[in-house]
Parts: structure tokens; C-alpha cells; sequence
């Protein structure tokens, strides 16, 4: 048994409110009770009506969730990042419903949830002005479920981005042109200092603003891995904490099935005769 101060339950308790909350709002499945841990915090949240299964989820994530490590996949292209990453789970309307929250969350805008060939697809759909922008309409998460486990995929477009290297690109034209202008003698002799110090200036500009505009779209891929970790983490807690139970059917037996009006006559039509 692990001890934990009474900030860290309190943190737990809270999150554990949240997460039945969550799944109280999403779902009408019934969850599986199997955390038979004995644990004061148990009964702490037990007192609080806080089931034992939604503890058990807080205590993992509070833990820490071991996951595959996410891959930047290279797509040979500055002009897409694409992340991708594994885990246990299976896919259910109440977890699909957490991972959209959670998506919706890390990019600040409301999406469309699609299903084609068993593969769930959410698909960012902005309102304007935000929409005119590629990067804020491009982004989209694909869940493909085999065999028990979930791949993650996660896609956005980086062309708003590259179209910040259009300044870099023109300072580095005039430094050429006002070096070419002195290497060749276009210039007069009063005019080359300031032309060289000049053309000097927007080269240096021109370099530390291109690795700027580098550094943001590595910090793009940086954010798409970690809402793949935050996804994979979230799909095994759930995994570890126990499967939500699908609600059993009552076997009907058949000497319980009524039928009313036995002297129906049934004629079943002769094919030989038609």
C-alpha cells in the first residue's frame, strides 16, 4: 500500500469525480467493479459515492501509465506532420467520446466524428476566421482498431507556417542582389559600405528568422506527440483499470413466450400449382 499526503488524495478524489462524471454523461454501459484493492482511499471515496472503478482509473494516471513511445513519421515532406502511436483498448462510445474531449481540448476547436471500414476518423471543422487558416482546419485523428489494440494517427498541415518563410526568403534575394551590385562595380565607392553592411544585416536576419519558423514546426510535432502520449495514456488506463462491462440480456425461455390466437390458420402457397 502506498501512502499518499492529503493533497495527492485530494487531487485523486477529484479526479476520480471527474472521470465517473464523464463517463456518467457519455454512457448507459455499466462499469466492471473489480477494484478490490484495500485501500483508505477507497473509503474515502466511497463516503463521497464515488465508485471503486473510476478510483482505480485516478490511482493509474496518478501513478504514471507506462506507453510506447510515439513516432514522427517521415513523410519526406515539410509540409505535414504525422504522428503515430499504439495501445491497448478496445474502442467504445464512452472512451471515444473521452479521446474526442481530450482532442478537441489540445487543438481549441470542435470537430467531426466519422466511421468508415471500422476505423473512427475526427476531423477538425473550425468556425471562421479560424478556418481560413490551413493549420487550424487540417488537423485529424484516425483510430484503427486490431486485434485489441488501438493505432493512433495523428495529422496536421504546416504550409501556414512555411508561408512565414516568404520574408526570410525576400531578405535574402536583396542582400544577394545589393552583393552582386558590389562584386560587379554597380555600386560607387561611397555606396559599398552601407550596401555590404546592409546586405550582411538581412542575411543574418534572414538565418535566425528561418530557424525560428524551423523551431515552431519541430514544437508543432512536439504538442502532436504529446496529445498521442495523453491519448495512449488515457485508452490504458482505461484498459488496466477494467473493461466496461456490456449489459447482459435476459435468456428468454421459450415456454414463456405467449401466443395469442392458436386458430390462426396459415396457408403456405403451393409452387406447383402457381
Amino acid at each position: 500500500m502506498k501512502n499518499y499526503t492529503e493533497d495527492e488524495i485530494r487531487s485523486i478524489i477529484k479526479r476520480a469525480s471527474v472521470l465517473q462524471k464523464f463517463h456518467d454523461h457519455s454512457s448507459t454501459q455499466p462499469f466492471s467493479e473489480d477494484a478490490n484493492l484495500d485501500e483508505p482511499i477507497f473509503d474515502i471515496g466511497e463516503s463521497l459515492n464515488i465508485k471503486r472503478h473510476f478510483l482505480k482509473e485516478a490511482l493509474l494516471e496518478h501513478n504514471g501509465i507506462p506507453v510506447d513511445e510515439p513516432v514522427i513519421v517521415d513523410t519526406n515532406s515539410s509540409f505535414q506532420a504525422n504522428i503515430q502511436g499504439y495501445a491497448n483498448s478496445t474502442l467504445d462510445g464512452s472512451l471515444v467520446n473521452e479521446l474526442r474531449a481530450q482532442i478537441e481540448y489540445h487543438f481549441n476547436t470542435v470537430g467531426k466524428i466519422a466511421r468508415r471500414k471500422g476505423n473512427i476518423y475526427w476531423k477538425a471543422d473550425p468556425a471562421f476566421p479560424a478556418k481560413a487558416f490551413e493549420i487550424t482546419r487540417s488537423p485529424m485523428v484516425e483510430l484503427s482498431e486490431r486485434n485489441g489494440r488501438v493505432k493512433i494517427t495523428v495529422k496536421q498541415s504546416l504550409k501556414t507556417l512555411n508561408k512565414l518563410y516568404v520574408p526570410a526568403v525576400i531578405a535574402t534575394f536583396g542582400a544577394v542582389m545589393m552583393t552582386t551590385a558590389v562584386i560587379f562595380g554597380a555600386a560607387n565607392g561611397d555606396e559599398v559600405p552601407p550596401m555590404l553592411i546592409v546586405s550582411g544585416m538581412l542575411l543574418v536576419g534572414s538565418f535566425f528568422f528561418s530557424r525560428f519558423i524551423k523551431s515552431r514546426k519541430q514544437k508543432r510535432k512536439e504538442k502532436l506527440v504529446e496529445l498521442t502520449e495523453t491519448l495512449q495514456q488515457i485508452m490504458e488506463r482505461r484498459f488496466r483499470s477494467g473493461k466496461v462491462r456490456k449489459p447482459v440480456k435476459p435468456a428468454i425461455s421459450i415456454d414463456e413466450i405467449e401466443v395469442e390466437n392458436d386458430d390462426i390458420e396459415i396457408k403456405i402457397p403451393n409452387k406447383a400449382n402457381s
